[in-house]
C-alpha cells in the first residue's frame, strides 16, 4: 500500500482488526517495497478495512515505490530478561519492531511499569531496578517511556504508551519477587547445587537430575560441559531445606529453568556437579594489578569494592585498599563484564559476559602489597606505598602504633631526601577490630604541611651524613704534562741503568784478565813460543820486539781463547796479552826492572758488544825511558807483587 494515502485512523482500525492493540510509533520504516495498491478508500458503512475500495497501482507508476505504508501495533511488544539462566532478574529487553532493545531507567521507575513486566513473565511483582549489565548495545534505540495501568494483570502490549527513542539514556535492569538462580556452594563450577532465592538458599534434589540436566546447568554457568564422574562426593555443607520443584529437561531447552516442573521431589539428597572448566581469577602483578578472568581483563563498568575484596581474598592477598581504572595492557578487544550478588562467594560465581568496554579495565591494590617505612630506624616521618610510589599520609589516630611498628620494621629506613607534599591523598582509618594495619589504608584528601611521625619502642636516630659537595673537575692539561714528564724520567732512568749494566759487565770482563791466579799455558794450545831466556833478554835490553818481528813469529799460529762466554770464536785470533799489563793497581802502566816503563792499549773497550774481530789483533806498546831507580833485584815492585806466582825474578828461569 502506498504511504501517501495512508492515515492514522487506518492504522488504528488495522491493529484492532488484528487484535494487536493500538498503533505505536515506528522508527524503522522500510525505504523500498513492491506497491500493489495506490490507495484505500473506506465508506461510511465500512466497519472493516477489507470492505474498503482499493485502487490498484499502475505498473509504470514508480512514485510510491519508496513510500510504503508501515504500521507497528502495541501487540508486537514483548518483554524478556536478557540472560535466561538468571530467572526473573537481569537486564530487561523489549521486542520492538522485530528487534530486542533495552529499556531506559526512567521507564522503569514507575512501579506499575515494572509490575506489568514481571507479571507478564510470571515472576511476581517488581522488587527493585538493577544496573544494566554488560556491553552497551550497538543500536541506540531504547524504550524511553512506558505508561501501564496498575494491577491490571495485562501484558506490556496493553499499556497505553510504549515509546522508543534514539535519545541517549541510562539503561536498566529489574528484579522480580520470584527471582532465583543456581550456584555451586563453594566453587564456580563444582560443588553442591544450591538455589538462591528471596528467602535464602535451598539444595536441589538429585531426583531426576541426570546428565542432561547437569550438562545444561554447566552451560548456563559458563563452565563448559558436564564432567562425567562416578566418584561419590561427600556433602560439604549442612542442608536446611530442599527446593520444592524438580527438573526434567526436554529437547534443546533455553536454560535449566525451562526444565523446571511443579513436581515436588521426594528424595532428600543434594545434587553434586562437576563441570569441565573452572575460571581462573588473578591479578597481573601478584597482589595488585589488572583483574583478569582466564587471562582476559575485566571492564571497570559497574565494578564495586565488594568485588575487589573477593578478588584479593581469592588470591590470598587480604582485602582491597584501592581501586582504579586503567587502559588495558592487552588491547581493547572483547573483555569480561562482571556483576556479583551478595550470595556469590567468589568472582567465578558472578554473572559474566564478554563484549566491548566503554571504560578502562579494573586495576586494584590488595592489602598484602601495602608497605610502610619511616625516615629513621623504628621511627620518623611515616610513608606508605600502595600505588607504586612512596607518599606521606594525612594526620590520623595513632591507636594502632604497635601494629604499625611491626610493619615498619619489615622495611629499610629511608635516608633519602624527604618527599615534599602539601596535597595529600591517603590516610589510615583504624577501628577497634582492626587486625591488619595494611587494611586501614584509605583514599582521603587533605592539605597538610605537618609531617606525620611515629616512634616505636626501639626507635634509633639515624645520623645522616651531610652530603659531600661534588669536587670540581680536575683539569686534564697538567695531568697530560705530568704523564709526559714521567715517561721522560722513566726513559732516562732506563738508559742510565743500561749504561751502568754495561760498565759492570766491562769491569767484570777486565777482572777476569787480572793475574789473580796462575796462567797455565798448555803446550798444545801455543806453538813456537819464544824461549823465556830470549824473552827476559829482551826485557833486560829495555826493548820489545818490533811489530814486524812479532807478526813474523806469530803469523798463522793459534792461541787458546780466554774463557769468555760472550765472545765469538773470532777471538781466537787475538794474541794473548801479558797479564801484567792489565793489573788495575798499576793503572795500565808497568815499570820494568831496568827502568823502562810501557803502556798497553786495548783497542776494544767492550767485550759484550763485539760481533766481529779482525783476524790479527795488534798490540801497541809505548816505550818510555826513565831514570833507573836502584833497588834490590829480589825486591818486588810495590803494588805489583802480592803473591810469588805473580811475576818472575831475573834469572829465575835459569834455575
Amino acid at each position: 500500500m502506498c504511504g501517501d494515502t495512508w492515515t492514522e485512523d487506518k492504522s488504528v482500525k488495522l491493529c484492532e482488526k488484528l487484535n494487536c492493540g493500538t498503533p505505536i510509533k515506528a522508527h524503522n520504516s522500510p525505504k523500498d517495497g513492491d506497491i500493489l495498491f495506490k490507495s484505500l478508500h473506506p465508506t461510511n458503512q465500512t466497519t472493516d478495512l477489507t470492505q474498503s475500495i482499493f485502487v490498484k497501482n499502475q505498473d509504470n507508476d514508480k512514485s510510491c515505490k519508496q513510500k510504503p505504508a508501515y504500521v507497528v501495533c502495541s501487540g508486537s511488544v514483548k518483554p524478556r530478561f536478557s540472560i535466561p539462566s538468571y530467572k526473573c532478574f537481569g537486564n530487561v529487553e523489549v521486542e520492538y519492531e522485530g528487534k530486542w532493545i533495552p529499556v531506559c531507567e526512567d521507564a522503569l521507575k514507575d512501579t506499575n511499569n515494572g509490575n506489568t513486566i514481571c507479571q507478564e513473565l510470571k515472576c511476581g511483582d517488581a522488587v527493585e531496578t538493577l544496573p544494566y549489565f554488560g556491553p552497551a548495545p550497538a543500536d541506540k534505540l531504547a524504550i524511553s517511556n512506558l505508561n501501564c495501568i496498575a494491577n491490571a494483570n495485562s501484558p506490556l502490549s496493553a499499556c497505553s504508551s510504549v515509546t522508543a527513542s534514539t535519545a541517549a539514556c541510562k539503561h536498566s535492569g529489574l528484579r522480580c519477587s520470584e527471582w532465583r538462580t543456581m550456584v555451586p556452594d563453594k566453587k564456580a563450577c563444582s560443588g553442591t547445587v544450591l538455589v538462591h532465592w528471596r528467602q535464602g538458599l535451598s539444595a536441589v534434589s538429585r531426583e531426576n537430575f541426570n546428565e542432561t540436566e547437569k550438562e545444561k546447568l554447566c552451560q548456563d554457568m559458563d563452565c563448559g560441559g558436564y564432567k562425567s564422574t562416578n566418584e561419590i562426593h561427600p556433602q560439604t555443607i549442612e542442608i536446611d531445606s530442599f527446593w520444592n520443584k524438580s527438573f526434567s529437561c526436554g529437547e534443546n531447552p533455553g536454560s535449566i529453568w525451562e526444565c523446571e516442573n511443579k513436581t515436588t521431589p521426594s528424595r532428600k539428597e543434594p545434587v553434586f556437579i562437576e563441570c569441565k572448566k573452572e575460571p581462573s581469577v588473578s591479578l597481573s602483578q601478584g597482589c595488585r594489578g589488572e583483574v583478569r578472568i582466564d587471562d582476559v581483563p575485566v571492564c571497570a563498568s559497574n565494578w564495586d569494592l565488594s568485588y575487589a575484596h573477593k578478588v584479593c581474598q581469592e588470591n590470598l592477598c587480604g582485602n582491597a585498599v584501592f581501586i582504579e581504572s586503567k587502559a588495558p595492557s592487552k588491547g581493547s578487544g572483547n573483555i569480561y563484564h562482571v556483576s556479583c550478588e551478595k550470595y556469590h562467594s567468589i568472582i567465578g560465581q558472578c554473572r559474566r559476559t564478554k563484549g566491548k568496554c566503554d571504560k578502562n579495565v579494573v586495576f586494584i591494590t590488595c592489602s598484602e602489597s601495602v608497605k610502610f617505612r619511616t625516615t629513621e630506624k623504628h621511627g620518623g616521618v611515616l610513608y606508605v606505598n600502595y600505588r607504586d610510589k612512596w607518599e606521606r599520609v594525612c594526620p590520623f589516630n595513632h591507636s594502632q602504633n604497635l601494629k604499625l611498628c611491626e610493619e615498619i620494621d619489615k622495611e629499610t629506613p629511608s635516608t633519602s631526601t624527604e618527599i615534599k607534599q602539601v596535597n595529600l591523598e591517603t590516610t589510615l582509618e583504624f577501628t577497634d577490630v582492626t587486625m591488619d594495619v595494611r587494611r586501614s589504608v584509605k583514599r582521603s584528601s587533605c592539605e597538610s604541611t605537618n609531617q606525620v611521625k611515629i616512634y616505636c619502642p626501639d626507635y634509633e636516630t639515624l645520623t645522616t651524613a651531610t652530603p659531600t659537595p661534588p669536587r670540581p673537575p680536575i683539569p686534564t692539561g697538567p695531568i697530560i704534562v705530568g704523564v709526559i714528564f714521567l715517561l721522560v724520567v722513566v726513559i732516562l732512568i732506563s738508559s742510565f741503568i743500561r749504561m751502568y749494566v754495561r760498565r759492570v759487565r766491562e769491569s767484570r770482563a777486565l777482572a777476569r784478565m787480572l793475574p789473580g791466579k796462575d796462567m797455565e799455558f798448555e803446550s798444545g794450545d801455543y806453538e813456537d813460543v819464544m824461549d823465556k831466556d830470549n824473552e827476559m833478554e829482551d826485557f833486560s835490553r829495555g826493548r820489545f820486539r818490533s811489530e814486524t818481528e812479532f807478526v813474523s813469529e806469530n803469523d798463522g799460529r793459534s792461541v787458546s781463547s780466554l774463557p769468555y762466554d760472550d765472545i765469538d770464536e773470532a777471538d781466537e785470533a787475538r794474541p794473548l796479552t801479558f797479564p801484567a799489563t792489565t793489573a788495575p793497581a798499576a793503572q795500565d802502566i808497568n815499570v820494568h826492572e831496568d827502568g823502562v816503563t810501557y803502556e798497553v792499549e786495548d783497542p776494544q773497550e767492550s767485550y759484550d758488544d763485539i760481533d766481529t774481530i779482525p783476524e790479527t789483533a795488534q798490540t801497541t806498546a809505548e816505550i818510555h825511558d826513565s831514570p833507573e831507580t836502584p833497588h834490590d833485584l829480589n825486591t818486588a815492585a810495590p803494588g805489583l807483587v802480592k803473591r810469588d806466582e805473580d811475576y818472575l825474578e831475573p834469572d829465575q828461569d835459569k834455575l
